[in-house]
């Protein structure tokens, strides 16, 4: 009877401890949740005062909503006795609100735009067909799409990350620059599409344990580790430098780092860069690409810079912050262990498609007075002219075909519909989770 009571108790003593445990774990992940949630409330908020015409003279400043560092919440006791007493009360009654009995959240925003993305290394659908898929590094002479400026791009990353190593046989093998960027390329294009060698896989398979080129996009950064050429001490200096987040592959010049400047236009010396990180300080922010391409070109006498990107609607780099990393730790503490819960959202700033766009005109006539329009034979309604692929196969049941150098809608019966000349890209209205980590 003695060793069953004994027998009793220890088992109720660990049943105890378990469900403590996963109640400690489920309070931890919801204070995760909330951190999360609390980041993409601060993006979302950033973006609506984006497009609020009252607030044009604040935009400079309009990052600090979402880059601005907050205390982790709810704040610790011996903060609030540092409070007044009114200040103090009214945050004890926040907290109790907020039904927050143990534990905090914190985050963390990061911007993503200010990075080469490795995911638009993937070569589009309608360049597959090439026979002579080649990649142009030289840095005088302007990309002919955007895998090639990517590339670019990270080619001369790797190429001045090289150069700046003391010895760099040493510290990474024989590889060149060139090298790396092809292998990186064969890792994310299908297997129609091949840079470096005709067998992609050959390499991996001799691996312990063997595995084959992915042939698809780039879900983590850590992935860039199971590329042939990519070694440990390549990783980690490329780390700061590449994502595979971002959603238009364009370079923020408000954000980019030295190193990122200096891949998009390797004759910057570094007291160019010195200098146009001093004019950023004194704006506060370039307020547009034509001011940064103006100061580059005039100030700094980097005339060279206009020559290789050379046309507005192409130019490869932004003003404007799309894409973020949201990081939310929530966190139990206990007398001997802390348990936390890590979230990771990765998300975007985009503009949500719905159904198409009609116009209220009930014939052609009317509804072609307007350039954004056409009048849809099928529908005998007027639409908006697509703009992207999404628009094209989902709004309008078409087909997305690029003709003469342009892009457009191929409808049964009625041809192809091209976007109007004078479309703006539509503003950005809401938020798209491209990656969702939790451990």
């Amino acid at each position: 009877m003695s060793l069953l009571t004994i027998e009793f108790q220890y088992s109720v003593a660990i049943e105890r401890k378990l469900a403590y445990s996963d109640l400690n774990q489920l309070q931890a992940h919801y204070l995760g949740k909330s951190g999360a949630r609390f980041g993409l409330l601060r993006l979302a908020l950033f973006s609506r005062a984006n497009k609020d015409k009252n607030l044009e003279a604040a935009k400079p400043f309009l990052a600090s909503i979402w880059n601005l560092p907050l205390p982790p919440f709810p704040p610790a006791k011996s903060t609030l006795n540092k409070l007044t007493k009114s200040d103090k009360d009214a945050a004890e009654k926040v907290i109790e609100e907020t039904k927050i009995s143990a534990g905090q959240f914190s985050h963390a925003i990061s911007n993503e735009s200010a990075k080469i993305n490795l995911n638009f290394l993937i070569v589009p659908k309608e360049k597959r067909t090439s026979e002579n898929l080649t990649i142009n590094f030289a840095s005088s002479n302007p990309a002919n799409s955007l895998f090639e400026h990517v590339a670019r791009l990270l080619y001369n990353s790797i190429t001045e990350i090289i150069k700046k190593s003391d010895n760099p046989f040493d510290e990474f093998g024989n590889i060149r620059a060139e090298e790396v960027v092809f292998d990186i390329m064969d890792w994310v294009n299908p297997n129609g599409v091949s840079f470096g060698s005709s067998n992609k896989d050959s390499f991996y398979e001799q691996q312990q344990p063997p595995y084959k080129a992915k042939r698809g996009r780039f879900f983590t950064l850590e992935e860039l580790k199971l590329v042939r050429s990519v070694e440990e001490n390549l990783y980690r200096k490329l780390k700061p430098q590449v994502t595979v987040y971002s959603y238009d592959g364009k370079i923020n010049l408000n954000d980019a780092s030295k190193d990122v400047l200096k891949a998009l236009y390797p004759e910057f010396s570094e007291d160019d860069l010195t200098k146009i990180q001093e004019e950023k300080n004194r704006l506060g922010n370039w307020a547009s690409e034509d001011a940064f391409v103006t100061y580059v070109t005039k100030t700094l006498g980097r005339s060279g810079f206009s020559d290789v990107y050379r046309d507005k609607k192409d130019y490869p780099f932004t003003v404007n912050s799309l894409s973020f990393i949201v990081e939310s730790i929530g966190s139990i503490p206990k007398s001997k262990i802390n348990i936390q819960k890590k979230i990771r959202v990765a998300v975007a700033l985009t503009t949500s498609s719905g159904s198409a766009k009609k116009s209220t005109a009930t014939n052609p006539q009317d509804c072609e007075k307007d350039p954004e329009f056409f009048w849809y034979f099928a529908a005998i309604a007027c639409f908006a002219r697509p703009t992207t692929e999404q628009d094209c196969q989902n709004n309008l049941v078409g087909q997305w075909v690029q003709e003469n150098g342009k892009f457009g809608c191929r409808l049964n019966n009625q041809g192809t519909i091209f976007p109007a000349a004078a479309n703006k890209p539509a503003e950005p209205n809401a938020l798209k989770i491209l990656y969702w980590m939790e451990t």
